[in-house]
């Protein structure tokens, strides 16, 4: 399993109603959460916060023609231009419960990526065919720009991940390729009992390196993210309703349902049993 995929398969995104949104805009609000958006003409900016408009020009994220963003948080969803011309192509996106989603541990509120960056050239061939697509009414064209919107955005993450663009957070530890190694087993194999020596070693790094490596790229203790994933598996493993508390136990690697029942409750608030019947009411 490769870095960025371990992450994918438990929380595939999904989009959505993609449409090209024409004209001059006064506090449009993006769909959803998560949302791409390809400026294909004129400018505008990104509001932070909803409600009034900031005259602080600190408080807006400017964004022109042939720029790419990715509005990762709902609270900045508001869009402003005053520009005819001003054409825009989003793309909304669903992960499911974006809480549950490492990725959006410590994302910013919106990841711009500049028309003239010199790798955005890579980007290119799906913005294409998005953009032919989206103007022209052909059968089947929702699934085709809701299918290429999906590629666009691992094409997005493999970008910022090559081009180390995000600092910290669990993305930026998939940037490092010794730090992915240990981020990817911990993901691929949660019920195994790593320690900090384990994954040192399978980052090729000493224990005291490592840890201190990680600690500054991820934003936290390796050991407090393996248990932070294996409460989001948990989670999603609930929600499904599928697996037996016994046998999620297992996948998870804990000693005994006491210690999983314990761990579970300190850090979600509630027991497996409660999360279940709320996610599944």
């Amino acid at each position: 399993m490769d870095r960025l995929s371990s992450l994918l398969d438990l929380f595939s995104p999904k989009a959505q109603q993609v449409e090209l949104i024409s004209g001059k805009q006064s506090g449009l609000l993006l769909p959803g959460d998560s949302a791409i958006g390809l400026i294909n003409d004129g400018d505008g900016f990104i509001n932070q916060g909803l409600g009034q408009v900031n005259p602080n020009q600190q408080d807006r994220t400017r964004i022109k023609r042939g720029d790419l963003i990715w509005v990762t948080q709902g609270s900045h969803q508001q869009l402003f231009s005053d520009d005819d011309q001003f054409q825009l192509l989003c793309c909304p996106l669903c992960f499911g419960p974006v809480r549950l989603n490492p990725l959006f541990d410590m994302l910013p509120p919106v990841v711009r990526i500049l028309q003239d960056d010199p790798a955005r050239h890579a980007l290119n061939p799906v913005i294409q065919l998005l953009l032919q697509e989206s103007r022209q009414n052909r059968c089947g064209q929702e699934t085709v720009l809701n299918r290429l919107a999906e590629v666009l955005l691992v094409h997005v993450l493999r970008f910022l991940m090559e081009h180390q663009k995000i600092e910290k957070g669990v993305l930026a530890g998939l940037s490092d390729l010794r730090l992915a190694r240990a981020i990817t087993a911990m993901h691929r194999q949660p019920e195994q009992r790593w320690s900090v020596e384990s994954l040192a070693a399978e980052a090729g790094m000493s224990r005291t390196a490592f840890n201190q490596h990680f600690r500054d790229t991820v934003g936290c203790p390796p050991g407090e993210y393996l248990s932070q994933w294996r409460m989001r598996l948990a989670c999603r493993m609930l929600e499904t309703n599928k697996l037996s508390i016994s046998q999620i136990v297992d996948q998870l690697g804990y000693l005994s349902e006491t210690a999983f029942f314990r761990a579970f409750r300190r850090q979600i608030g509630v027991s497996p049993g409660k999360y279940r019947m709320q996610a599944t009411a």
